[in-house]
């Protein structure tokens, strides 16, 4: 499976002018799935506008990503804000897997910064659970930026069989090295793909720093797109090395079900 990472600056507020650049690079690239950053649709992050931008899952920006998806048989995954599934009035940090067919998977982001520049819980809502979908024979998970940072959601996705790990990101400058270190833990001790792509560009205070990447089993560097401008980057998913690193280093089959109820034990006193 061909996928790109579409590293670009998306305008803050401006739905049809994002909607038009994912369109455009979905329509003119060979590729099977096309990754863009965080809260691509509406940009990163339009503040007390987001419960008036937030879009419904069967609403207009979602429906035509789905067309899009449909008349190109290519595959989608891309960040915007959703209303909330049940609670009106609330919106969660989102993001959608539209394959080739235009069936969609939502996936509402579980950890939610709010300390430095980060204000997310001022404006989402956290998500719960996570997002599966097969893309041309590869089971695609999806996790969102500060959610890489929580091992135990990458290895709930593995668990649930996913080859690739794709982290969808708004990281600016100050923040993006630390992903970097990350990414590769995240391969190794899942023995899975992991698919990075971050925001480039500047929003207020925030100047986002590229840096997207993908990274095989093993935790080596696939592709890798450049720091603070926009990049397109397409690497490959070879489903082989995932079977031979899952043979070779079987942390799935080793992982303990003992450890992970002491976590919860741990967290009824926080």
């Amino acid at each position: 499976m061909k996928i790109l990472l579409a590293q670009n600056a998306p305008v803050v507020g401006d739905i049809e002018r994002n909607l038009a650049t994912l369109e455009s690079m979905v329509t003119n690239i060979d590729v099977n799935l096309l990754i863009f950053p965080e809260l691509f649709i509406s940009g990163y992050v339009p503040r007390d506008r987001v419960v008036s931008i937030a879009d419904a899952i069967d609403g207009p920006s979602v429906s035509r990503i789905r067309e899009i998806c449909r008349e190109s048989a290519k595959a989608v995954i891309v960040g915007l804000p959703l209303k909330h599934p049940t609670i009106s009035g609330q919106v969660t940090n989102s993001a959608i897997i539209v394959d080739q067919g235009g069936r969609i998977s939502r996936y509402d982001k579980t950890y939610l910064p709010t300390f430095g520049s980060f204000e997310e819980s001022l404006y989402f809502s956290p998500g719960y659970g996570t997002s599966t979908a097969d893309i041309s024979g590869v089971k695609v998970g999806v996790m969102i930026c500060y959610d890489i940072f929580f091992p135990e959601l990458s290895k709930l996705l593995a668990l649930s069989g996913t080859d690739l790990l794709v982290c969808i990101s708004a990281a600016p400058t100050s923040t993006v090295e630390n992903f970097l270190k990350v990414i590769p833990a995240r391969a190794i001790e899942n023995a899975a793909y992991v698919a990075y792509v971050n925001c480039v560009g500047s929003h207020l205070d925030l100047v986002f720093g590229g840096l997207s990447r993908l990274v095989d089993p093993r935790g080596e560097l696939v592709i890798g797109a450049k720091p603070l401008e926009e990049d397109r980057c397409i690497g490959e998913i070879d489903l082989s090395k995932v079977e031979l690193a899952r043979r070779m280093r079987p942390t799935l089959r080793n992982s303990r079900r003992e450890v992970i109820e002491a976590i919860l034990e741990k967290l009824k006193f926080e």
